[in-house]
């Protein structure tokens, strides 16, 4: 990737210290857009604890047969953008100083730093098969291979009571029914969530749309429910003390931020953000993606966030380029129907949704930037082979 740099103004002898700790959405898109919107103005150092890039907007279809998941190298890619790659974790940041402690001792500079060090999984239904990414699909085929030696009579998707990106259950759900009646199998398949109506962020003619997906394809929906935990004879409880019978749960996690020592949090340790990505009451320290207060938790959001952070820091550093205040736009595809059904809505700035649209259609276009929307992460992974 040529390093093509931007005119800018004043411009000083030494590169500025960028240091962007991280590995996943956020983290990339974030080095990416900087050398390409500030070129040699700046110098990149990479700081994550995994050496790999998950590349998982398609974690459901996996057990499917369908779209494996990506990884690329971290260290490949810095290389690539000419940065320094750090295999290490952020344990501390001393704003003032603008040094950073790792979990292996070191203490790393900054001009500007960029957290983009991502949320962890916990259990959110406790008893049902938790369904994170990719690192849970071999749970995902085990429970199709119960189904499919007719052990299993009747399965519960359920999200959590707070969620962060409810689309993969719904994924889920029709693809494990599909799976059932392409087999012939007599299996009941239970949506539950405390949505009043299916994926209602995307607006009421999109939850029309998939609330006939589900029904055409023989998911029940449940909507208005709080699933609270799997009990002993494996029944789903919710918290109104109702019980839905089943004989497998799978529940989607919530999320929580890991606590960074000198960086201020708010509910579940997430930090909190001003519209640039600045963190509040830290100078020259910025946050994108999962580890932000911003309620919808999804890879192309992530990377929408990381450029806003990547134009903001390229313009106070000189670079001649435009900051564009422009809504958070969540595209996504839906599958488990006949044909694809593509969703997009925006959001304010607050996380609240601004403007829905679908498209029920084969559109090559569309299906290119459904799953994750990313400036320069897409084209750029689309120049290299999966590595890891």
């Amino acid at each position: 990737m040529s390093h093509a740099s931007v005119v800018a103004d004043d411009a000083s002898d030494e590169p500025a210290q960028i240091l962007i700790a991280g590995g996943g959405f956020a983290a990339v898109e974030a080095a990416l857009a900087l050398r390409a919107l500030a070129g040699d103005r700046v110098a990149l150092t990479i700081l994550a604890p995994d050496p790999v890039f998950h590349y998982r907007p398609a974690a459901t279809t996996e057990p499917f047969g369908v779209s494996p998941s990506r990884r690329y190298r971290l260290r490949a890619i810095a290389s690539d953008l000419g940065a320094e790659y750090h295999e290490s974790r952020l344990e501390a940041v001393a704003s003032r100083k603008h040094l950073v402690r790792t979990a292996a001792g070191a203490r790393l500079p900054y001009t500007n730093l960029i957290l983009a060090t991502g949320a962890r999984s916990v259990v959110g239904v406790p008893g049902a098969i938790t369904f994170r990414d990719q690192r849970d699909v071999p749970l995902i085929r085990r429970l199709l291979g119960e189904l499919e030696a007719e052990a299993l009579r009747s399965i519960v998707f359920a999200l959590p009571a707070t969620f962060a990106w409810p689309l993969p259950l719904y994924e889920l759900a029709l693809l494990t029914a599909r799976h059932a009646r392409e087999r012939r199998l007599a299996t009941e398949v239970t949506l539950v969530t405390s949505e009043r109506e299916p994926l209602e962020l995307f607006g009421t003619q999109a939850s029309r749309l998939v609330g006939g997906l589900l029904e055409q394809g023989g998911v029940r929906f449940r909507g208005g429910a709080v699933a609270a935990a799997v009990q002993r004879d494996r029944s789903l409880a919710l918290a109104d003390g109702e019980t839905i019978r089943a004989d497998r749960v799978v529940a989607l996690p919530e999320l929580r931020a890991r606590r960074i020592t000198g960086v201020p949090t708010r509910r579940a340790g997430f930090v909190p953000v001003d519209a640039s990505g600045q963190v509040e009451g830290l100078q020259d320290v910025y946050a994108a993606g999962d580890v932000t207060t911003f309620p919808i938790k999804q890879g192309g959001l992530a990377a929408q966030q990381a450029d806003v952070v990547a134009q903001t820091v390229a313009a106070r550093l000189g670079a001649s380029i435009k900051e564009v205040r422009a809504p958070r736009v969540l595209q996504a595809r839906l599958l488990g129907g006949e044909r694809p059904l593509f969703l997009r809505t925006e959001f304010d700035w607050g996380g609240q949704p601004t403007r829905a649209t679908l498209v029920h259609a084969d559109d090559a276009d569309a299906a290119k930037t459904a799953k994750v929307l990313g400036r320069y992460l897409v084209p750029y992974l689309e120049t290299l082979p999966a590595r890891a």
